[in-house]
């Protein structure tokens, strides 16, 4: 399959914010105020203990919250009908309808969207892996936690990308692996967005 760089970006998208979903999952509810202080500070939130984060994050209208953050996930799967397999496609809207209604169910349903999706060509898998190892990357520099799995997962889709014809992305990357912090992440995302928005 040839993908269009529009759909590529749909799917890409999709991996970051379905990841990002499940980072959230992962420490909601958050008990201890040092936690929520850290994931705060983190993601420039406005809440200063547990109780304010929790209640941020299950508030619909802010962006940050697990309403919004699917909402856009969502988005990004109808963006999806005709480049998903028919069958995938009715999968996930069946698992999507009416889940942002419970964060709970978020939570389950987010694993199941990946199971789907996992399922789905080789390269459609490609980009849905660079969203979620993307986002798996800024948790890590955010919080200062290890990355070697993800850079290696990383590095093999920048491998098949530069084979695509992404040349210059392994440059960005290198300097990404060389100096692991938000600047050079910065500048490694942005040169994913200018491919993707290049003319085919």
């Amino acid at each position: 399959m040839v993908l269009l760089n529009s759909n590529a970006q749909h799917i890409f998208w999709l991996g970051r914010y379905l990841a990002r979903t499940q980072f959230l999952c992962a420490h909601f509810p958050f008990a201890k105020d040092e936690d929520a202080i850290a994931y705060a500070h983190a993601f420039c939130l406005p809440a200063f203990d547990a109780s304010s984060l929790n209640a941020l994050v299950l508030d619909t209208t802010q962006p940050a919250s697990f309403t919004q953050q699917f909402q856009t996930a969502k988005a990004n799967i109808h963006e999806l009908r005709g480049v998903l397999s028919a069958s995938a496609y009715a999968e996930l809207i069946q698992l999507i309808r009416n889940a942002d209604q419970n964060t709970g169910y978020i939570c389950d349903v987010v694993n199941d969207c990946q199971d789907v999706l996992e399922a789905e060509s080789a390269d459609l898998f490609l980009f849905f892996s660079l969203g979620q190892c993307l986002e798996q990357l800024d948790h890590a520099l955010r919080f200062n936690e290890a990355s070697h799995v993800t850079v290696a997962k990383i590095d093999d889709v920048v491998d098949t990308l530069v084979g695509m014809g992404w040349s210059n992305l392994q440059e960005y990357w290198q300097k990404l692996r060389a100096a692991p912090d938000l600047m050079h992440f910065y500048q490694f995302s942005d040169y994913i967005h200018h491919m993707f928005e290049a003319e085919v």
